[in-house]
């Protein structure tokens, strides 16, 4: 089977395309690939407005994903960024790179490791 690094990075202003990266990463999953959701951008957003929207769609789709342990990290920052740091951190993601001097993931390491990198924004 194959490797997928989903780069999300549509926050909660884009929940449709979010909604969207959320069901590839849960449906290559269950067709017994190996995927890795990184939050990157607005989308490190999400960790603290999933929990003001009980019942979306993207709430739902997020929480499983996060339970089968496809949710690996956020950009550290984009989270100092955009504000979203301690969501990320009180829903225990991994926080990659170092706020205000560099972004994470590693993509290079991440290709290197035999991941194909897919970018939903």
């Amino acid at each position: 089977m194959s490797r997928y690094a989903l780069l999300l990075s549509a926050g909660p202003d884009r929940a449709g395309s979010a909604l969207n990266a959320i069901e590839y990463a849960l449906r290559l999953d269950a067709g017994g690939h190996t995927v890795d959701v990184y939050l990157d951008g607005a989308a490190t957003k999400w960790p603290a407005e999933s929990t003001r929207r009980s019942g979306h769609p993207f709430t739902e789709g997020f929480s499983e994903a996060r339970e089968r342990g496809l949710v690996v990290g956020a950009c550290a920052f984009c989270a100092n960024a955009f504000g979203a740091t301690e969501g990320c951190e009180d829903a225990g993601i991994d926080l990659l790179g170092v706020a205000g001097e560099e972004h994470g993931p590693d993509v290079a390491a991440i290709v290197d490791d035999g991941y194909e990198l897919m970018t939903v924004g």
